[in-house]
Parts: structure tokens; C-alpha cells; sequence
């Protein structure tokens, strides 16, 4: 029931939210968690995150939240279950006790919809599938937890959006989508990339073409070198900087393939260092690259590179086709085709009012369509309503 005033006016009272992440610290996908959660914050509730120690732990503290880092979601053994829930079941009838749950990855889904009890008595659940653009995992114990144990879900994009309305028949009205909201405010300062040039060892009038991602399959590294090997023989004036976290056997990898294009050979920086600010990372391009094959979900590096009126070349994969529409704030390409990727690269590269014309209107698409406020005022509003506290 809501408080009135004196005056006869509804006072809306703040919710205690708990949200559950056992996402990796570098993804998008707590990127997003973190953000949301930020913007809820500032409109007075109260955040609670159960997040392994980590990097998401670490921003999850700098943002204000109260953090709890047990019990570890991640890997449960069979001899920890019951462990395992009495844990949750303190954390969440003693420690928290929360208006809401919100659980993004599987793990973190299935334990509290296990422990979920029947709808007469449970806290609302919300799953909110924002690290991946799939459908739901067809196991029948994750179906039944869909169906029976969850309230809400909370999708990113358009694909996920029909894969639970269309595919699995979930109800619409269970369903909600809320495209990712980009804080302008936020990436404003930070550097402009000139020192991150410097050390690709390029000056102005080279065009830095940078890939961004992680050294994952689904990012197909391999096409992007072939568009690169292709590009790198007809445009002389052209420098690739790829730049992801990846793992000593993964660098390697990456290492591989490109070695075997000789036209790269000093034509390209590698870079792995994990920066704490991302902006000038993002800023020393020219021309933005997405190529991955799988995933996005969110693709937080397409608003970075939009927010800094970077032109993209992307492809058409998950959130992208709904981020950047064909010839107006960017361009599309089917994964997985080189001579394709390499074709709207060589369009950049030649023409300097294109790019300036494809990145200004990025910066406007994010401005009228990616709004961080309507992103996290449409959040709260859905949540309210599950937790009745409209």
C-alpha cells in the first residue's frame, strides 16, 4: 500500500533491490547490471548485490551498493547444495530482506528459483537476460523455473524478446524490453586517445581502424584479419589496432592468425593491457569495428565508439541491427564474410565526409533512442509493478 502526505499526495516508497550477478567483471553484461542498478540508486532505492569477489564486486562498491560475496553462485558442488541454500535463505529472509530479486545469469536464476516458494508467499523474481541474446536453455528444470517460478523477465534486444513470446510461449505481458541506456554524462573527459596512437606509433594522418572485444570464438577475430589483410593491400594509409583481455593461450591465438598475413606485418598493435578507463582506448579510432558472429547482447563498445562520434562497421548480430541502422549511423555486414566487412571498411577509409557524417548521427541515435534515464525510468516502473509498489 503507498504512504500519503498530509496534503493528500502519494509518497512512493523506496525499494530494497537485490540483484544477483555471477557474470565475469569484464563483460558487458555487468557493465550493464552495474549501471542499471547505479541509475535506481539515484532514484533512492536501496541496492544489494550477491557478486563474487572480483571486478564487478569492486564497482558495485564504488557505486554505493551493499555488496555480499557468498554463497558463490558460480560453481556449486553437489556436497554444498543444502549449504548453498540455507546460505540464500538467510541472505535472503535475514540479511536483505528484499522487495525484489533480480537474477541475471543461469546459475544465479535457477538457485533463486529454486528457493522461490509459492507465488502466494515468494519475493518477485526478475530474470534479466542482458549478457546474452539466445533463448533460454531448453533443460526441462530451467523451462519449469521460467514458467513457474518467474515473475518477469527483463530482455535487451528484439531477438530474446521473440525467442520468450515466440518460441517458448511465454505470456507477453511477463515479457519486457528495455533497450540499454548509454550515460552520455558519464563518458564525458577521460583522454582523447593521442597517447594510445603514440604508442600504436602512428601519427594524425593515419586512419586508426580499431576492433575492441574480447579473444572469444563468437568474436571472430579471424574474419576481421582477412578484412584487414584485404584492406591493408589496397588502402596504404591504414593502421589496425586490436585491442581485448584475453588469456595467455588466447593471445597466442590471435597471434597466430594474424602472422599469416604479410601485409599486416607492421601494420597492426596488439593490445592487452587491461585499462581501468576505457575512453581513450576507444577514442583513438577513426573507424570503429564490430565483427563478431555470436553474442551482443548490449555491445556496450558500439555506444562508446557512437558516443565519441566514431563511424562503425558492425555486424549483423544480436542488438547491433537494432543500434545502428544501414547507411545512417553506420554500417552492417553479414558475420562471417570478409570481403564484405572488408568492402564497407575500404568506404571509410576513402571517404572522410561519410565518416563524419555516420558518426555525428550515432551520437544523436544514442541521444534520442539509447536515453540512460528512460532506460533506468522504465526499469524502475517494471519493477515497482512486480514488487506492488506502484
Amino acid at each position: 500500500m503507498p504512504n500519503w502526505s498530509p496534503s493528500g499526495s502519494v509518497i512512493i516508497k523506496p525499494m530494497r533491490i537485490l540483484n544477483s550477478t555471477t557474470l565475469h567483471g569484464w563483460s558487458a553484461g555487468s557493465w550493464y547490471a552495474i549501471e542499471m542498478m547505479r541509475g535506481l540508486a539515484g532514484r533512492g532505492h536501496e541496492i544489494h548485490m550477491l557478486v563474487p569477489e572480483g571486478r564487478t564486486a569492486e564497482a558495485s562498491r564504488v557505486a554505493g551498493f551493499e555488496v555480499h560475496t557468498t554463497p558463490d553462485l558460480r560453481t556449486v558442488p553437489p556436497s554444498a547444495w543444502k549449504a548453498t541454500i540455507r546460505s540464500l535463505k538467510e541472505l535472503r529472509d535475514k540479511v536483505v530482506r528484499p522487495d525484489i530479486i533480480l537474477a541475471h545469469y543461469g546459475p544465479d536464476h535457477s538457485w533463486w528459483g529454486a528457493i522461490a516458494g509459492p507465488p502466494q508467499r515468494r519475493i518477485p523474481l526478475v530474470r534479466v537476460r542482458a549478457h546474452d541474446p539466445r533463448e533460454p536453455s531448453r533443460h526441462p528444470v530451467s523451462i519449469w523455473l521460467h514458467r513457474r517460478r518467474t515473475d518477469a523477465f527483463i530482455v535487451s534486444n528484439e531477438l530474446q524478446r521473440r525467442s520468450y513470446v515466440g518460441r517458448h510461449k511465454f505470456r507477453s505481458d511477463q515479457v519486457f524490453r528495455i533497450p540499454p541506456g548509454f550515460d552520455l554524462k558519464a563518458w564525458e573527459g577521460g583522454g582523447d586517445g593521442s597517447e594510445i596512437r603514440r604508442q600504436c606509433g602512428i601519427g594524425a594522418e593515419t586512419l586508426l581502424v580499431a576492433s575492441v572485444a574480447r579473444f572469444a570464438p563468437q568474436k571472430d577475430h579471424a574474419t576481421f584479419f582477412k578484412a584487414a589483410d584485404y584492406l591493408a593491400r589496397s588502402a596504404l594509409n591504414v593502421h589496425f589496432l586490436v585491442a581485448g583481455y584475453p588469456a595467455e593461450f588466447e593471445t597466442s591465438y590471435i597471434q597466430n592468425i594474424v602472422e599469416t598475413y604479410s601485409s599486416l606485418h607492421g601494420r597492426y598493435t596488439l593490445w592487452t593491457e587491461r585499462l581501468s578507463d576505457g575512453r581513450p582506448l576507444v577514442r583513438a579510432a577513426d573507424i570503429g569495428v564490430i565483427h563478431s558472429s555470436g553474442s551482443e547482447a548490449i555491445c556496450r563498445v558500439a555506444m562508446e565508439y557512437m558516443a565519441s562520434g566514431i563511424p562503425l562497421v558492425a555486424t549483423r548480430i544480436g542488438i547491433l541491427p537494432e543500434v545502428i541502422h544501414e547507411g545512417i549511423n553506420g554500417l552492417l555486414v553479414s558475420p562471417g564474410h570478409a570481403k564484405s566487412l572488408a568492402g564497407a571498411l575500404y568506404r571509410l577509409v576513402e571517404s572522410e565526409s561519410l565518416r563524419s557524417r555516420l558518426g555525428k548521427a550515432g551520437r544523436r541515435r544514442l541521444e534520442e533512442v539509447f536515453s540512460y534515464e528512460r532506460a533506468v525510468g522504465k526499469l524502475d516502473s517494471i519493477l515497482r509493478k512486480m514488487a506492488n509498489q506502484e
